[in-house]
């Protein structure tokens, strides 16, 4: 288990904005990826397709559009955008403030961070008559996940038209927690909002906004909120094969 941030990523050139890879096969991840941006008003994140791999991204301050050819799709703080594999996608901020993005990836795209995507001169567009199948979801008003402390939301699944990845929202009020149940594949999770302690192997980490818990195959750890804020994660995980 490794315990990393968003702002200690690998950067990589895609577009106009600052962007990170912070979990990656370099480091050891081998079905999933986390990546980092920050783009300012008018920067693009250049569209692109991945061409067996899903992307799972999710708005974490301002917003802008995802763009497909001559088509821009709003999107705001909040939103998860799911983007099955032969999708041209692509990020543009279109308002006057900072946007903060994260995406996930299954199975990684190495041509991502080769810098093999970034030709904008070169873009695909979607071929004339395509009906995207990209989600925009709100995650506040995914589908609850019944049984576990807190507030679980299931925003991408294979019941939601996933083949390689699934995704969770989870909020925790004061004194609330879980036990990770240990996975067969990697998982990823962001700590968006609030704090936790988490427990590993005779270990006690205290997380704060923007760390990041990467796990391998079959390890886990205990978590609890702590502090007078709700604690806010997403949790995405590489599914079976």
């Amino acid at each position: 288990m490794q315990i990393l941030n968003l702002e200690s990523g690998t950067p990589f050139q895609m577009g106009k904005g600052k962007n990170w890879r912070v979990v990656h096969p370099d480091m050891g991840a081998k079905q999933i990826t986390l990546n980092h941006g920050l783009h300012a008003p008018g920067q693009e994140f250049t569209q692109h397709i991945h061409d067996a791999s899903e992307d799972m991204i999710v708005v974490l301050e301002g917003g802008g559009a995802v763009r497909q050819g001559d088509v821009y799709t709003p999107i705001t703080a909040g939103d998860g955008i799911f983007v099955p594999a032969g999708e041209v996608h692509g990020t543009v901020n279109i308002t006057d403030k900072q946007a903060r993005l994260i995406s996930f990836q299954a199975p990684p795209d190495m041509a991502l961070y080769r810098g093999e995507r970034d030709r904008p001169d070169e873009a695909p567009k979607p071929a004339p008559g395509h009906r995207s199948s990209v989600q925009v979801i709100q995650m506040s008003t995914g589908s609850p996940v019944f049984g576990k402390p807190g507030d679980w939301r299931c925003i991408a699944s294979p019941q939601r038209g996933s083949q390689h990845l699934a995704l969770d929202r989870v909020q925790l009020d004061v004194g609330e927690g879980f036990t990770h149940e240990p996975l067969r594949t990697e998982s990823v999770y962001v700590l968006t909002a609030g704090r936790a302690e988490v427990k590993a192997n005779g270990q006690t980490w205290t997380l704060g906004a923007r760390d990041v818990i990467f796990l391998k195959p079959e390890e886990t750890f205990a978590l609890s909120q702590v502090g007078n804020e709700t604690a806010t994660l997403l949790h995405c995980w590489a599914l079976e094969k």
